[in-house]
C-alpha cells in the first residue's frame, strides 16, 4: 500500500530523502527516543495539550493514530457543523495528510492556522511546516488567509495561563513559502509508492544528529569532515570531494587556508598526535586549592511550567554530586537528589551551603552550568546569598584544559566528558547505567517523582545517583590523568 506524508516526514524530507524513506519502509531501524530526544518529544506534546486551554468553546478531534480516516471524518464533521475553532483538526488531500493544531474559522469563512510549539521563538523550520499544512488545506478546497505560531513565552508565570504563551503572525513568510511547496514534493512523490528505491546516501553535516546514522554509514571507520569540522569549514572541502580528515591537504592545496587552530587540529588528526602544553596547564593547575570539590548539578528545564508561581523553561537544579579531596589524596563522595515534586531549590541551596565549607577550588566541567545554577539560587534565597557566590567565585573549569591545552586527536574539535573520559579513563564507562546523558537524568527525575509505587521510584533514583556520581568521579580521574602527563 502506499504511504501517506505528514508534516513531520514532509520536514524529514528537506534535510534528507533517505531519511523519508527510511522512516516510511524501514521503521523499524528508528530506535525509540531516549534521553533529551524522548524528553523534547514528551513535553513538546504536553505544551501542546496545554495549549488546548486556550480555547475552551473549541472541538477536540480524538486522534487515533491507528484510524486516521476517522479523524478525517470527524473534522468534515466540526467543519459541516459549523465549529468555529478545531484542536487537532486532519486534513487529506491524496497521499497528504496534515494534523494540525489549531484552526479558527474567521469571519470571512477563511481560515486561520496556528501551530503550536515549545519553543521560545519562531524558528525557521516553523515556516515550510506552515507552508505545507496550508498547501493540503487548500488542496481540500479551505482557504487560509491568516498564519501564526503559539510558543512558550518564558517571562510568562503560572497561575495565569494566557500568560505562557505568545501567539506571532508569520502570515507573510508563510506565504513566501507556499510557492515552493509543489515543486519539494515532486522528488518526494515516488518514494511514496510500494517498492520505491531507497535514496543513496547524501553525507552532510546533519547525518550526525540523525537516528539513522548508524545504518546508513556502516563501514565508515576514520573520522571524516562533518564530525570533526566546523560546519562553516565544510563546502570548500566538499566541493574538492574531501570526506575523510585524513584526505585534506595542506593549505597550498586549498581556495582559503585553514585558520591557525584548525589547521592544528587537521594536522593533529592525520598524525595521531596528542599535544599537551605543560605549561599552560601547570598555570592552571597552580590556581588549585585544597580541599578539592568535584561538583556536578543535574537539572530540568522544561516548556510546561512545574511548580505554581513558575515558567515555561525555568531551570531546577534536583541533584548534585560532590567528591571532596585533600591534599593528602583521600576522597569522599557526598549526594543530594531531591525525592519528590516540589520545587528542589531551596534544599539544593541550603545542602550545597552545608556541604562546599569556606574555601578549597570547586571543580566543575564547563563552568558555565554551575556558575549558571550558583547565580540563580544566590538570587532567589538572599539568606544563603553570600555563601553561594562565594563558592561561585570558587568554580574551576577543568573543561579548559581540554577545549585548550590537552588535545587528543580522537576528539576532533570536542572537549566534553564524554569523549574525553573513553580516551583517557577508559575502565570508567557511561555505557554501562541506565542513564547515560544529562537529558536522560531530567526526564529519569520527571519519572522518579510521577513513579506509581516505591519499587519504581527507588529505581530512578539509584539511576540518577549513579549517573552523577560517575560525573564528578570522572573528572577526580581525569584530573589525576593531566597531573601525572605534566609532571613527567
Amino acid at each position: 500500500m502506499p504511504k501517506h506524508l505528514s508534516k513531520s516526514k514532509y520536514l524529514a524530507a528537506q534535510s534528507c530523502l533517505r531519511k523519508l524513506w527510511l522512516q516510511l519502509w524501514r521503521p523499524e531501524l528508528q530506535p525509540e527516543p531516549v534521553g533529551m530526544n524522548k524528553l523534547i518529544m514528551t513535553q513538546g506534546s504536553l505544551f501542546g495539550e496545554l495549549a488546548h486551554q486556550l480555547y475552551p468553546k473549541a472541538t477536540l478531534i480524538d486522534i487515533d493514530i491507528r484510524n486516521l480516516q476517522q479523524a478525517e471524518a470527524d473534522t468534515l464533521a466540526a467543519i459541516d457543523e459549523g465549529a468555529h475553532t478545531i484542536l487537532e483538526a486532519t486534513f487529506r488531500s491524496g497521499q497528504y495528510r496534515v494534523l494540525s493544531d489549531v484552526v479558527h474559522r474567521l469571519s470571512n469563512g477563511s481560515w486561520h492556522l496556528i501551530e503550536v510549539k515549545s519553543s521560545t521563538r519562531v524558528k525557521a523550520q516553523h515556516i515550510p511546516d506552515l507552508a505545507f499544512q496550508r498547501y493540503v488545506m487548500e488542496q481540500c478546497g479551505y482557504a487560509v488567509s491568516k498564519c501564526s505560531v503559539i510558543y512558550a513565552n518564558n517571562a510568562g508565570r503560572l497561575p495565569e495561563l494566557a500568560s505562557l504563551f505568545v501567539e506571532e503572525d508569520v502570515t507573510a513568510q508563510v506565504a513566501a513559502a507556499l510557492p515552493l511547496i509543489a515543486p519539494s514534493l515532486i522528488p518526494i512523490e515516488p518514494l511514496l509508492e510500494e517498492g520505491a528505491e531507497c535514496p543513496p546516501v547524501v553525507f552532510s553535516k546533519t547525518c550526525n544528529a540523525c537516528d539513522f546514522r548508524s545504518h546508513c554509514w556502516q563501514g565508515i571507520d576514520r573520522p571524516t569532515i562533518y564530525e570533526a569540522m566546523h560546519a562553516n569549514k565544510i563546502p570548500e572541502l566538499e566541493r574538492q570531494g574531501i570526506f575523510y580528515i585524513d584526505d585534506i591537504p595542506a593549505d597550498a592545496g586549498l581556495e582559503k587556508p585553514l585558520s591557525g587552530k584548525v589547521r592544528s587540529m587537521v594536522e593533529r588528526m592525520q598524525q595521531q598526535r596528542v599535544d599537551i602544553n605543560n605549561e599552560d596547564i601547570n598555570k592552571m593547575l597552580a590556581q588549585l586549592q585544597y580541599p578539592l570539590y568535584f561538583l556536578d548539578f543535574e537539572s530540568v528545564a522544561i516548556a510546561m511550567p512545574l511548580f505554581e508561581d513558575s515558567s515555561p523553561w525555568q531551570k531546577y537544579a534536583f541533584q548534585y554530586s560532590l567528591h571532596i579531596q585533600t591534599a593528602e589524596g583521600e576522597v569522599e563522595h557526598i549526594e543530594f537528589l531531591h525525592p519528590d515534586k516540589t520545587d528542589p531549590s531551596e534544599a539544593i541551596a541550603k545542602s550545597l551551603v552545608e556541604n562546599l565549607g569556606d574555601c578549597g577550588s570547586v571543580i566543575v566541567y564547563h563552568k558555565q552550568m554551575e556558575g549558571g545554577v550558583l547565580k540563580a539560587l544566590a538570587k532567589q534565597f538572599p539568606v544563603y546569598g553570600e555563601q553561594l557566590r562565594a563558592i561561585n567565585s570558587r568554580l574551576w573549569d577543568l573543561e579548559l584544559i581540554f577545549k585548550n591545552h590537552y588535545r587528543h586527536w580522537q576528539w576532533g574539535t570536542r572537549s566534553s566528558i564524554k569523549y574525553v573520559l573513553p580516551t583517557l579513563v577508559p575502565e570508567l564507562s557511561y555505557k554501562d547505567l541506565d542513564i547515560q546523558e544529562g537529558g536522560g537524568a531530567s526526564m529519569g527525575w520527571l519519572e522518579m517523582v510521577d513513579a506509581g509505587n516505591e519499587t519504581e521510584q527507588a529505581a530512578k533514583a539509584e539511576a540518577l545517583l549513579r549517573y552523577c556520581e560517575l560525573d564528578t568521579l570522572a573528572m577526580v580521574r581525569l584530573l589525576a590523568v593531566v597531573k601525572a602527563a605534566v609532571s613527567g
